[in-house]
């Protein structure tokens, strides 16, 4: 049994494990193909030229071929990472992809919040947060401080109060 599993392991070895994941060209639409030759070509006359114009100029390709391959990586991550969990523990499909789902899109809709917010405070904002995030830990702040309806400040405050005598007040399941 170890020997199969040993030859197993050695067939699927990948001689480009560790290098950027590997989509195949032609599982795209023909339109996304022909977007990623124009950016291909924006490419090449910017690294002949170094003129930052011809980035400009064509911005919105650049941005749309980054969109198209996030959303393809997106799609097959939130296909993948369900199937795998339900083959794991036997459970209904139906209801962890749901349930993964719903807390998949929220953390990306709040990771772009803050990304926003983030890029309008000062620095000495973006350390205090930083500072915060190291002191209390990233389960306690699921948005920037300040900016969300369902603030943190009164968690850091109890956080911080002599109210929390043991570690295990720290325990934001507690």
């Amino acid at each position: 049994m170890f020997r199969r599993v040993e030859n197993l392991s050695e067939k699927l070895e990948d001689p480009t494990a560790g290098s950027l994941l590997h989509i195949d060209p032609n599982s795209f639409s023909g339109a996304e193909k022909a977007l990623f030759l124009k950016v291909n070509e924006v490419e090449e006359e910017f690294k002949q030229t170094g003129n930052e114009e011809i980035l400009l100029k064509d911005g919105d390709l650049i941005y749309k071929s980054i969109e198209v391959m996030f959303k393809r990586i997106t799609d097959l991550y939130c296909y993948t990472v369900p199937k795998a969990i339900c083959g794991l523990t036997a459970i209904d499909h139906e209801i962890v992809k749901h349930f993964f789902q719903l807390h998949f899109w929220n953390f990306e809709t709040d990771l772009l919040e803050c990304i926003l917010n983030l890029q309008k405070w000062e620095e000495s904002d973006r350390q205090k947060f930083l500072c915060d995030l190291k002191k209390y830990g990233p389960l306690y702040f699921r948005m920037p401080r300040g900016f969300s309806s369902c603030d943190t400040k009164d968690l850091c405050a109890k956080f911080d109060s002599k109210e929390a005598q043991n570690p295990e007040d720290k325990n934001p399941e507690s």
